[in-house]
């Protein structure tokens, strides 16, 4: 029997223990692609800045505004900043986002998952953290029904 691994998983966690560099600490591009790759958002080689630039619009409303946006926000926010991104690539990214547990929306207002204004860091670890425990779960169960397969299991 063929299993159909892909349709089996709910989702993935990337979570890369990097070093924060003083060189990364120079500019909030620099932390804001730290952050996307820590997280696990890019790949180590992304070259493309389209999510890092998504991933900024959304700091922007939720650390310095204490807003959560909506999309016009966010396209309001490329004009004033002459960053150049389409319809598509800017729902493709806010839907990656979702996908991955970063980020909820609500009647199309966006904000980063369990963040209410205090503590941006602790969110995000709760949303990581939650999907882990969801994980080992079912981790668990697994090992639990092999070890009942080993003893029954018939030795000769």
């Amino acid at each position: 029997m063929e299993i159909p691994e892909a349709k089996l998983i709910k989702s993935e966690i990337v979570l890369r223990d990097m070093d924060l560099s003083d060189e990364v600490k120079m500019t909030r591009k620099a932390l804001i692609r730290w952050l996307a790759l820590s997280l696990g958002l890019i790949s180590k080689k992304e070259s493309r800045q389209s999510i890092v630039s998504v991933l900024e619009a959304l700091m922007y409303y939720h650390l310095k505004e204490k807003k959560e946006p909506n999309y016009q926000d966010l396209v309001d926010y490329f004009q004033k900043n002459n960053v150049q991104m389409n319809e598509k690539t800017i729902r493709y990214h806010l839907t990656q986002l979702r996908k991955s547990g970063v980020l909820e929306e609500d009647r199309g207002i966006y904000r980063f998952a369990g963040f209410h204004y205090d503590n941006l860091s602790s969110a995000l670890q709760a949303s990581y953290q939650k999907r882990a425990h969801t994980a080992f779960f079912n981790i668990s169960h697994a090992i639990r029904e092999l070890e009942r397969m080993f003893q029954e299991e018939k030795t000769e």
